[in-house]
């Protein structure tokens, strides 16, 4: 018989606030929409957060009741109605088993922004507490891109980031919580946390925690970590494709019962991240320069070395992309590469006119280009040759969200450009493909193409990177644009690195 009774939910989305349209309900259930016991039957043993969090449980002793676990590709604004219906099921869950509860875990994101709200997760924790009290513990989950708000940090005992990014960690970040929440609920130890934000926006490529600036500062959290009354070091590089006061950079520190020890440690490390401001900037080609160094590599490249990796970041659906961006697939084809691959072009209308000629047959169109004017033209008047068609239905066999279930609706193995030596997969739903199972699902081996480009802005390296001889990320164009200065922000903190100049004085400016 079980000692503590935990309530465990997951509500996760990652907002970019300059895409246009709302998240509604639709986009969630495209994704992962489960309810009570399917969380265990359908997650149970995957590397995500709720997957870890059931693990730790069950060795605990915990029992667990279920409320949902939603989450949508990164979009607009999450839509009022469906923010509050999953909301709703959370907060329904704790008032059922109020009586019983010794804890909370919430496995969220730190990113999401509601329509007419600048917070998702703040205002969900807090009716949480509102509800449970100040003695029920809640320990909370977080994607590293999260804008964490003061609100969230003071409502929670217990904030858990992703270490990794790409985030192959999502089950170790879930097992830490439910450890840190059960020792806390059994009085072992009593969190206070402390965050403190350098103004540093990182480019995107260069969040990647396995080389780099990255690596070093997640180095330093890990060292801080050894030292007697510290829980856990949080590092976020923020997401800075969402317009809101939270955006950017972020710290916060858990410690035992020492809240002085908590803004030490979050000062100390937030002054390393300003000290080496200049290395989170890069320089990156544009998608004519990549397909250019691409073709140079495989002259000089083994017949097996594996293919020239190129990331599409601009158009990377899972920062909020739309998925039918076209400025590197036409370099692709207008120099001509052949064995070549292309993940993703999201246009259900190349999607209907492929299944309406069948597979084996040969079709004009017009390919992406079609949600709006920041992601490249239509590559029109293409000639392709339908390969294959799918029912977009596959799970990830990589290292990252193990065992999860994807859904991109109808899927077409496309072929064209020169000699038919570009394949294209084209989707009717929006999904960054980081595992390379999308190609596998189509009758592709993607270890056997010479190039290959991905949608993709960091979390392809965790299953791409090890077959790859090189990897090339693309200064493309689009509503996930690595650089933040190609965006224009009106509601965040400034000043920020590297959208103001700033000297070294600027920051830190403490007491």
């Amino acid at each position: 018989m079980s000692n503590e009774t935990v309530l465990i939910g997951g509500f996760a989305h990652e907002t970019n606030t300059f895409a246009s349209g709302r998240t509604g309900r639709s986009l969630f259930q495209e994704r992962r929409e489960y309810f009570g016991e399917e969380i265990p039957e359908r997650m149970g043993g995957t590397n995500t957060c709720e997957g870890g969090a059931m693990e730790v449980a069950e060795k605990e002793g915990v029992d667990l009741r279920y409320t949902v676990s939603a989450s949508a590709t990164p979009s607009g604004v999450v839509a009022s109605d469906a923010y509050d219906f999953y909301t709703q099921q959370i907060l329904d869950g704790v008032e059922e088993h109020a009586d019983e509860l010794d804890g909370v875990c919430l496995c969220l994101h730190g990113a999401m922004v509601p329509e007419g709200m600048d917070d998702g997760e703040g205002p969900l924790v807090a009716a949480v507490r509102e509800r449970v009290g100040p003695d029920v513990p809640i320990a909370v989950t977080l994607d590293l891109h999260g804008n964490n708000t003061d609100q969230l940090v003071d409502e929670a005992d217990v904030l858990v980031a992703y270490e990794e990014y790409p985030h192959t960690d999502m089950g170790d970040t879930g097992r830490r919580a439910m450890r840190y929440l059960t020792r806390t609920m059994r009085g072992e130890i009593e969190p206070t946390m402390a965050i403190e934000r350098p103004p540093v926006l990182p480019f995107g490529p260069k969040q990647n925690t396995r080389e780099g600036p990255m690596a070093e500062v997640m180095g330093l959290a890990r060292e801080y970590e050894e030292r007697d009354g510290v829980v856990k070091v949080n590092v976020f590089p923020g997401f800075h494709q969402a317009d809101v006061p939270s955006m950017g950079f972020s710290i916060p520190v858990v410690t035992d019962d020492d809240p002085d020890l908590a803004r030490e440690i979050s000062r100390e490390l937030a002054a390393h991240v300003w000290e080496r401001r200049e290395d989170f900037v890069g320089n990156y080609p544009e998608p004519d320069e990549a397909v250019a160094e691409a073709r140079r590599l495989l002259d000089g490249l083994d017949a097996n070395a594996g293919p020239v990796v190129m990331a599409d970041v601009g158009d990377n659906p899972g920062g909020g992309g739309a998925a039918d961006g076209t400025t590197v697939l036409r370099e692709m084809i207008d120099q001509g590469l052949t064995n070549a691959g292309f993940a993703v072009i999201r246009d259900p209308e190349v999607v209907d006119a492929c299944v309406e000629a069948g597979v084996g047959e040969r079709v004009t169109v017009d390919l992406g280009g079609k949600t709006d004017d920041k992601h490249g033209d239509p590559i029109a008047g293409l000639d392709g040759y339908v390969k294959a068609i799918t029912d977009g239905e596959f799970r990830n066999t990589g290292p990252m969200g193990t065992g999860s279930e994807n859904h991109l609706g109808t899927g077409i193995h496309l072929q064209c450009g020169r000699d038919d030596g570009v394949s294209v997969i084209v989707t009717e739903n929006r999904m960054q493909p980081l595992d390379a199972e999308i190609w596998r699902h189509v009758g592709i081996q993607p270890e056997r193409l010479d190039v290959l480009t991905v949608k993709s802005t960091n979390h392809f390296r965790a299953d791409y990177e090890p077959m790859s001889s090189e990897v090339i990320p693309i200064n493309s164009i689009g509503l996930v644009a690595m650089d933040p200065r190609k965006f224009e922000f009106d509601r965040i903190r400034r000043p920020q690195f590297p959208l103001d100049e700033m000297d070294d004085g600027m920051y830190p400016d403490w007491d």
